[in-house]
């Protein structure tokens, strides 16, 4: 098996050069407990766990899988081993989860679990998971929810799942009819109906399982806006925090996929025998059967929506690490200026060299973008200053769908990239990328397909509140360039970046009239939509590998060729330049594209698009 690596040093620059850690650790919630010297230690603790107890038990999922029989899951012991020694040692559920003490930056959090999902991608989403359900009992529900179920979720004792997606309700989440029925107690409600594709929905990890179940109540209004949240523990939690009776919820089948083998996917019926209880949280519905329900949930499903997007990110940056060191070590074929000499490694070919660059652009613009919007949440969720925390806050929000989206959907053709760099053995299971491909394949469609997120972007983010958010998102791209438009040794750059913004202020623009005449127009919003969102992605990860480049260009000066580290701020000004000058003039395409409003796929008959 081969050995795994990650650029940790990538990761270092971000949090020690890049991004403004020492506002963060100044923030009132962390002053206390962490610092900036913490960095480096742990990073270079979960490198060793990510090498040593996680990566090994990977290719063991993937081929064991999970044993499903009688209604129970099981998953290979290494996992549950792992499971609990990451929840016990303290890097697990608790350090993101808001009611805990050991609650960290998510800039420093996610910068170590990158690695997790990396070394093993299937056991990282439990974790994940867990803490996103404990999160929204802390945030809406009641001091007494709190004392019943946090504290064994943080611990790993107990897990936590969500539930939206129903057999006849896939993204369509306000068609669900899962149905809530009130008990003498108005707390108590009685659940009934049948959730699908529910990540950890029965597995053997934990004691119990917390589900975050969406349910329709009695009386509740038709639609997503009807919808309320309960708490629907596996095992019934008595009042003193025991576990009581089976709460009547059954596992009835798990999917059979390409890829996460190791991850649960469960099929989950509540009630079949008219005895399943949750608890409701927050109000119930109000005179006109509207909840606030898938409200409260948008909570968790924004934090997966982010995790999502870091996933992708993880796993495309591991197949491209195992690809690059497999090019130094594989000598096939004779220079092509050289044809009369000896044999070279793959690396030292052109067009492999161009691969790898193209992997390391789009992974180091898209994890920049992903770490700003993890700056951006930490200061929105715990500044003191309350309206830099609330443009903090609108900026993550627009970030959200592209780092969801834009990851997801490179990670995809990445991965394929790195399978093409090993050549024939890359599509062989004896090497870890194919497996790469088959797990990242249903992370553009986890949390909801790119067309949903991309709709989020130009129906809603750029749309909200008056339009200021973006407005604000967009002057940030206009700074940056005016303040580096004469930046030595990057003219040429800055100038691409330019064109590109002005691109997508004119797509903004475009977009605005559209909704302005949507009976004549409307039909462009759709199906235009995911280019808009490609394109404001490609010129956030262009800005923020760029902003990088600037600071690298100075610590080369500063450090002079034989500095140990000279090679990676080198490797960093050329990766942003490749960025700029080979991915982000897409965005001007794209951009002529949309202007062109060619309608032929909606004027194309239907009939013509499918073989019967």
């Amino acid at each position: 098996m081969a050995e795994f690596a990650y650029d940790i040093r990538d990761l270092k620059f971000i949090l020690n050069e890049w991004l403004d850690m020492d506002e963060v650790f100044s923030l009132e919630r962390f002053k206390d407990n962490y610092e900036k010297d913490d960095i480096d230690f742990i990073l270079n603790e979960v490198y060793k766990m990510a090498k040593e107890v996680v990566f090994p038990i990977n290719k063991e999922g993937d081929e064991i899988g999970v044993k499903y029989e009688n209604g129970q899951v099981k998953l290979p012991s290494s996992y549950v081993e792992a499971y609990k020694f990451l929840q016990e040692n303290g890097w697990g559920s608790a350090n993101e989860s808001l009611g805990s003490d050991e609650l960290m930056p998510l800039t420093l959090y996610r910068a170590y679990n990158e690695m997790l999902m990396a070394a093993c991608p299937a056991l990282t989403s439990y974790i994940k998971l867990t803490t996103g359900a404990a999160n929204l009992i802390y945030r809406f529900g009641t001091d007494k929810d709190r004392e019943l179920f946090i504290e064994n979720m943080l611990s790993g004792k107990w897990s936590g799942t969500m539930c939206l997606t129903e057999p006849n309700a896939g993204s369509d989440v306000g068609d669900a009819t899962t149905r809530a029925y009130p008990t003498d107690d108005h707390r108590i409600y009685k659940i009934k109906g049948t959730k699908m594709f529910i990540t950890g929905g029965e597995v053997d990890l934990s004691e119990n399982i917390i589900h975050m179940v969406l349910a329709r109540p009695e009386g509740g209004a038709p639609g997503s806006k009807g919808l309320g949240l309960y708490i629907v523990p596996k095992i019934w939690v008595n009042d003193d925090g025991s576990l009581g009776e089976p709460n009547d919820v059954t596992c009835i089948g798990v999917e059979h996929k390409m890829g996460l083998k190791a991850s649960a996917t469960a099929m989950l019926s509540f009630g079949e025998n008219d005895n399943c209880r949750g608890i409701l949280v927050g109000s119930p519905p109000d005179e006109n059967g509207v909840s606030k329900g898938l409200a409260m949930m948008f909570h968790m499903m924004n934090e997966s929506r982010i995790g999502t997007g870091h996933n992708a990110l993880a796993q495309m940056a591991a197949a491209y690490y195992f690809a690059s060191r497999y090019a130094t070590e594989r000598i096939q074929g004779r220079p092509f200026t050289n044809p009369k000499a000896g044999r070279v490694p793959l690396i030292k070919h052109e067009d492999i060299r161009r691969m790898l660059i193209e992997m390391k652009a789009q992974i180091e613009g898209i994890r920049a973008m992903i770490f700003k919007g993890f700056y951006y949440l930490d200061v929105a969720e715990h500044s003191s200053d309350k309206e830099k925390a609330a443009r903090c806050q609108g900026l993550a929000e627009i970030l959200t769908p592209l780092i969801k989206t834009y990851a997801s959907e490179t990670a995809w053709q990445m991965i394929g990239q790195a399978i093409q760099v090993y050549g024939g053995v890359g599509y062989t299971e004896e090497y870890p990328v194919s497996q790469y491909a088959r797990d990242v394949k249903i992370l553009s469609i986890w949390e909801g397909t790119s067309f949903i997120h991309a709709m989020d972007l130009v129906g809603r983010k750029m749309r909200m509140k008056d339009g200021v958010p973006f407005t604000n998102w967009m002057d940030d791209r206009k700074e940056f360039i005016e303040k580096n438009k004469d930046a030595d040794s990057f003219s040429s750059e800055m100038k691409q970046l330019e064109k590109a913004y002005n691109c997508v202020a004119e797509i903004r623009d475009l977009f605005a009239s559209y909704y302005a005449n949507r009976g004549e127009k409307g039909e462009l919003i759709p199906l235009y939509a995911p280019r808009v969102l490609t394109c404001c992605a490609q010129l956030f990860a262009a800005e923020a590998i760029m902003d990088q480049a600037l600071l690298a260009k100075k610590k080369i000066e500063e450090l002079g060729v034989d500095h140990h580290d000279y090679a990676y701020y080198v490797g960093k000004v050329n990766t942003a330049k490749f960025f700029v000058n080979n991915i982000l003039p897409n965005v001007y395409m794209q951009t002529e594209l949309i202007k062109n409003a060619d309608k032929s796929a909606l004027e194309c008959p239907e009939e013509a698009l499918v073989i019967s």
